[in-house]
């Protein structure tokens, strides 16, 4: 068996449900274990205080409501994915917190992951070159095969 253990990342965009769909295919076919792994965002303090769009927050109240938030999102997330995976797929759900490409790497490496599915948004240009993309730091920093579906 070429695979025995996949990892898709999912966060609720397109991508993400159109790698679940191929990662469900490929376990399926393999006969693999699915791991379904969503990474909450960072919430950071910004310098001079004040909320600002992209996470930052400004008081230890806000980061948590921020936080509280977006394990909520995951959470629902995680469920929507959930509910399109073959019931007949020995399925592990993960809901972490951290950066996105080194967590998934990182989980990769210590649950001896075989391959990793992970979706494109679709950057491009500027945009792709300032903020990079999470799949291509994964695609750069993983270990093992990783499959990036458009």
């Amino acid at each position: 068996m070429l695979y025995s253990k996949i990892l898709i990342a999912v966060d609720g965009s397109e991508g993400s449900f159109l790698a679940l769909h191929n990662g469900n295919e490929i376990a399926r076919y393999m006969e693999a274990e699915l791991t379904l792994l969503y990474v909450t965002n960072e919430v950071t303090l910004p310098l001079y205080g004040g909320v600002h769009p992209g996470g930052a927050a400004s008081t230890t109240v806000e980061i948590r409501e921020a936080e509280i938030v977006e394990q909520s999102h995951g959470e629902e997330t995680m469920n929507r994915a959930l509910g399109r995976v073959d019931p007949d797929i020995k399925t592990t759900t993960a809901i972490l917190h951290g950066d996105p490409p080194a967590t998934i790497c990182g989980y990769a490496d210590s649950h001896n992951i075989d391959l990793i599915v992970i979706g494109n948004r679709g950057h491009s240009g500027f945009k792709k070159l300032v903020l990079g993309s999470v799949s291509q730091k994964v695609v750069s920093n993983a270990h093992q095969p990783v499959l990036v579906v458009k």
